[in-house]
């Protein structure tokens, strides 16, 4: 039998016999009385259920009264009629009902309902009930589970639906001379219970047995019976539920049928699946609504198939079903996570204008997500319109457009807002206050950081160690050490704990600006505190000073540390030996090798790598390459990063035949190659006068379909426009864009000079307005470039031309344009008869006599 269909089957099997189907899981999350033992009667093993622990047997049942379906002989613990016995299975003597039982049902209903009524309270209840003579009121009873198994946890009962389906097994197993038939709304109220414990088993042993007593089907509890499938993850027998078994026993799906199979499909991920069957409806005479819409346009909207959700929107229009809040929000994100800000926005805006609103938390979501990708501007006309609309702004509200402005560096946006939040009654909070004293302090406003800072203070608002820390850290960069001090201590005597960042910026600013004793100091007390026991503290104090090339004070302050009790890791002895290695002292790294390896810790990939950078940066080839055999010896197995640095050093010393020997040994080791590796290895060609080989080699990556960037596209331009294949510089430049990638400042100035070169200035200027048209600000090392490229190719009156860009944009000119002018415009200059067609500040001053 196929799986889709094994469900099903096992339904309507289920008329001839009914095995059990053990309460356990109900059991443990109900009570753990004798009540939650047993589950009603189903299927099992062709359901796909598995069999459970059977309950201890109970007295064989009398039996049934005249007139009740007769049906084939069940197990002895299982009722074999279509009733419920009532009787009371307590070991206490009887006592007498102390009211009636639908007026106990019906109080001990309104206590579900307040949350009151709890699991003891639930099973005195049904002692009551079990042991009067009166029979149980079926509308009661079912009013009485109904109540539980929409309950939410409370205090009171934390599982309402499984303490219905317990105490109705309790029922079940009860014996006596009152009898009550549950209905089928008794069988439909107990199968959404166990959908809402997440049973799915236990759903269909339900349905099992609603099937066996012969009561009629209908739709609701079909639908629960599909819940339960789809909660299990078997929505491919959900599915051929719908479609076949519920028309043949002769009950038509309605349209709430439909949108539980579809969403199973769509938390299975089968997409397709519920694209067809939200297809098939209409012909199957079922209209879908706007839950089945909404499914269907968030499920495309995820996939971002936003084109085919907008089909779905405009055929969910056309059918008179007006999209709701929901179905808009759907589409807004998948135009946002696509990219399709525009469209996006286009989408919330007629969401408002047709009367759909959102709540608060929904414009915020908006607003941050356009905010954090830089569209500050569509998030205020959002936040305008939500005011115009009548919703109040909060301070979440605010503080999203704030941070927003923030990024983007519109202060006087910022402002203007924060002015409007204080009319509007919005008090600051701590967020907000964080906002504004870390935009000043970012920008070098310290003035007024510090003072938002004393507002802050002010209003109540307590700084905590971040406020401290973001002001810290400001006046360390500024070199306001005395004012960065003060804060600390004021933030010690206010009772703010220093975290390890706090002594970190500290630390770094004192080192920067030569106040080493203080560093010390600072380390110490951090030390003390128990803040910086590793290297995730000392790494940086190192790093910082060698990268400012204070290699001497790093190893004093290494010294220093070790002098304290502490113990230098690999990471810190390797940032020390970059230091010197950056400087050109390589002897000096070795020196700390040597060092780190009496210490007892060995040389890692990441230790080489440095060592072979230092060697090929001062053109010992000879001794890198000795460095690389001998790390092979020691056991440290080579990297792409050491391959990288052994290439480029190699082609950079003219070692053109070697490099290729190392690329190829590269290759052959089975070493993943890089975008890096190419482009050392294209260059490298290039600039050693093998452009011809750079060209072939480049145009196998291409057919490889290897990965390329565009610092390789730009040296392959370059390389393309030096062997004079113009046609094929500008098709390269093109693919930059067609391939996805964006042209960099350095792609524009390959082609610009090279245009210049050649003469065709027009072009170069168009390349120029295409860089600015593309949002691709132009700098002044591009600027310098291009005037000193025109200068040396005599184009006087165009070189004037970007040399007043480069006023406009208040940029300066670099020293090796200004040697330029000097030399080419001076009195002995080659081009000094058309000095008066530059700018007069430009002109040099013995030429303006």
């Amino acid at each position: 039998m196929q799986p889709a269909t094994a469900a099903a089957a096992a339904l309507v099997a289920a008329r001839a016999r009914a095995p059990s189907v053990a309460g356990d899981a109900t059991r443990s999350r109900c009570t753990s009385s004798a009540d939650a033992r047993t589950s009603p009667e189903g299927e099992s093993s062709s359901a796909g259920i598995g069999q459970q622990c059977q309950p201890p047997a109970c007295p064989p049942s009398p039996p049934p009264p005249s007139g009740l379906l007769h049906e084939p002989p069940s197990p002895p613990w299982l009722p074999p009629r279509s009733v419920c016995v009532l009787s009371s299975i307590s070991t206490s003597s009887f006592r007498a009902p102390s009211r009636a039982p639908l007026a106990a049902l019906a109080a001990a209903t309104e206590r579900v309902r307040a949350g009151t009524l709890s699991q003891e309270d639930a099973h005195h209840l049904f002692d009551e009930l079990l042991g009067q003579a009166a029979a149980v009121p079926e509308r009661g009873l079912n009013n009485f589970l109904a109540a539980l198994a929409r309950a939410p946890p409370s205090t009171a009962c934390r599982d309402g639906p499984g303490l219905a389906i317990a105490l109705f097994n309790r029922m079940s197993r009860g014996t006596g001379a009152r009898v009550v038939s549950p209905t089928l709304c008794t069988y439909s109220i107990l199968i959404d219970c166990c959908c809402r414990v997440g049973r799915p088993d236990l759903v269909v042993a339900f349905f099992g047995r609603l099937i066996r007593l012969g009561l009629r089907l209908e739709v609701i509890s079909f639908n629960n019976l599909l819940k339960g499938l789809c909660q299990a993850k078997r929505s491919n027998e959900a599915l051929d539920m719908l479609l076949h078994r519920m028309p043949e026993l002769d009950c038509a799906p309605d349209v709430f049928s439909y949108n539980i199979v579809i969403n199973g499909c769509l938390k299975e991920g089968e997409v397709d699946k519920a694209c067809n069957l939200f297809h098939e409806m209409p012909q199957l005479g079922v209209q879908p609504n706007v839950v089945t819409y909404t499914s269907i346009i968030d499920a495309l909207s995820k996939c971002g198939a936003m084109d085919k959700a907008e089909v779905v929107l405009q055929q969910m229009v056309d059918q008179g079903i007006g999209p709701n809040v929901m179905t808009y929000t759907s589409l807004i994100h998948g135009y946002s996570t696509s990219g399709q800000w525009k469209e996006a926005v286009r989408l919330f805006k007629k969401m408002i204008s047709l009367g759909a609103l959102p709540d608060t938390v929904m414009w915020n979501s908006f607003m941050d997500s356009l905010c954090k990708h830089r569209r500050t501007k569509d998030a205020r006309d959002i936040f305008d319109s939500m005011a115009a609309k009548g919703l109040k702004p909060n301070i979440i509200s605010y503080s999203t457009m704030l941070n927003g402005y923030v990024k983007e560096g519109s202060f006087d946006d910022m402002t203007g807002l924060l002015n409007l939040m204080v009319l509007n009654g919005v008090v600051p909070n701590h967020h907000i206050f964080n906002i504004l004293i870390n935009a000043y302090a970012k920008r070098g406003l310290m003035d007024e950081a510090m003072h938002m800072f004393e507002v802050m203070r002010q209003q109540g608002v307590n700084p905590g160690v971040f406020d401290y820390q973001i002001v810290m850290d400001s006046l360390c960069k500024m070199g306001r050490m005395d004012a960065a001090l003060d804060k600390f201590n004021q933030m010690v005597n206010q009772g703010v704990s220093p975290n390890i960042v706090v002594y970190r910026c500290l630390v770094l600013g004192s080192c920067s600006h030569g106040h080493f004793v203080k560093a010390k100091e600072l380390i110490s007390e951090a030390v003390n505190r128990g803040l910086c026991s590793n290297s995730v503290f000392f790494y940086p104090v190192i790093n910082n000073l060698c990268k400012e090339g204070k290699v001497k004070e790093a190893e004093d302050m290494f010294d220093f540390i070790v002098g304290i009790g502490q113990r230098p890791d690999v990471i810190m002895y390797n940032s020390l030996m970059d230091g010197y290695c950056l400087v050109g002292k390589v002897e000096e790294a070795l020196r700390v090798l040597d060092a780190m390896k009496s210490a007892g810790l060995q040389p890692t990939a990441v230790t080489y790598a440095i060592l072979l950078n230092g060697y090929c940066k001062i053109g010992r080839i000879a001794d890198g390459l000795s460095l690389f055999r001998e790390m092979s010896l020691s056991g440290v197995k080579p990297t792409t990063i050491m391959y990288n640095i052994i290439l480029d050093g190699l082609f950079r010393s003219g070692r053109t035949v070697s490099a290729k020997e190392k690329f190829n040994t590269m290759v052959e080791s089975g070493l993943p190659v890089d975008v890096r590796t190419y482009n050392i290895v294209l260059s490298g060609l290039c600039r050693n006068n093998c452009t011809d080989e750079a060209i072939e080699l480049f145009k196998k990556l291409r057919a490889m379909n290897v990965q390329i960037d565009v610092m390789i596209l730009n040296t392959m331009i370059s390389a393309m426009f030096k062997t004079r294949r113009f046609g094929e510089a500008k098709d390269l430049f093109a693919t930059i864009s067609a391939i996805g990638l964006v042209p960099s400042v350095a792609t524009y100035s390959v082609m610009m000079t090279h245009f210049i070169k050649e003469g065709l200035l027009a072009d170069a200027d168009d390349m120029f307005l295409a860089m600015e048209k593309a949002g691709c600000a132009p700098d002044s090392r591009l600027l310098n470039h291009v005037v000193r490229v025109l200068l040396e190719n005599g184009a006087v009156v165009k070189a004037a031309t970007y040399l007043a860009k480069l006023d406009a944009k208040q940029l300066s000119l670099e020293a090796s344009t200004v040697s330029l002018i000097v030399s080419l415009f001076s009195r002995k200059g080659k081009l000094r008869e058309h000095v008066k067609l530059l700018p007069v500040k430009y002109q040099p001053p013995e030429m303006l006599d």
